[in-house]
């Protein structure tokens, strides 16, 4: 008798340019493929599914296929991915279990602000703690010019994601001195 009956992977990223379907059809091509046919003994292995479009799209679409995997397969998966927000969603539940490959940020010592990056290739419970795409960006020689700027826009990013988080919860307070407090703390913010 066998650990598993069947195993299935979407791994990698290819294009069937012939047949018309772009690497993002193709990864929901198996992705779908895998949640037709996987059962409870399946073994099920996902590399970073939703990269082929959009942050929200492909956050969405990876939520709902462990969301699928989890609490209807129940089979045993090895999902991997960047997507912080999804990790976030499945923290607590009973069925999914937390893990990310280790590793150590030293800092640059002519200037503490640049940190590198050491892999550790040990895999820890948990997730992980922040994105290190600067710092993967360094590791592959992209210009230190292009990597500040990336930086740079990032932050901006993140500034304008909070701030429209924040005036979506300003929309739905309603008690005046609330909105009053919250306005005031928006005013001391720097968003530039």
């Amino acid at each position: 008798m066998s650990v598993c009956d069947r195993i299935f992977t979407r791994l990698g990223a290819s294009d069937r340019i012939m047949a018309g379907e772009s690497t993002f059809f193709v990864e929901l091509s198996e992705a779908s493929s895998i949640l037709r046919h996987a059962s409870r003994h399946s073994l099920v292995l996902i590399d970073e599914l939703g990269r082929g479009t959009s942050t929200f799209d492909g956050t969405a679409i990876a939520c709902s296929v462990v969301n699928d995997l989890a609490n209807r397969i129940k089979c045993r998966t090895l999902f991997s991915t960047h997507y912080h927000t999804l990790v976030d969603d499945f923290e607590k539940h009973e069925n999914v279990g937390l893990g990310h490959m280790s590793c150590m940020i030293e800092n640059d010592e002519e200037t503490l602000t640049k940190e590198t990056l050491v892999f550790l290739y040990k895999f820890v419970e948990g997730s992980c703690p922040k994105s290190h795409g600067f710092n993967a960006a360094r590791l592959a020689n992209i210009p230190e010019s292009i990597v500040e700027l990336a930086q740079t826009k990032a932050s901006a990013f993140e500034r304008w994601v909070t701030l429209k988080r924040i005036l979506l919860t300003l929309k739905k307070v309603t008690d005046n001195s609330q909105q009053q407090d919250i306005l005031q703390f928006l005013s001391q913010l720097k968003l530039n």
